[in-house]
């Protein structure tokens, strides 16, 4: 996801999870890294409401048995 518009924001942000999102993403700075966090976070909510529309259609077939009826 990217904007065109950017803003600057002051936060006040934890640095171990900052460091933690960074190595989790790849991201080489902070910035890059709560972008990428924030991208997921929004990808994530529209998976979510992608599976909660499909919630209980169609015919699952349990062929492993894992799920007792």
């Amino acid at each position: 996801m990217q904007s065109t518009e950017k803003v600057r924001k002051q936060f006040l942000l934890d640095p171990d999870k900052i460091q933690m999102v960074k190595k989790i993403t790849h991201a080489s700075t902070d910035t890059e890294a709560i972008n990428r966090a924030l991208d997921m976070v929004i990808a994530n909510e529209k998976i979510q409401k992608a599976l909660a529309a499909v919630k209980g259609k169609g015919k699952i077939e349990d062929v492993f048995g894992r799920v007792s009826a």
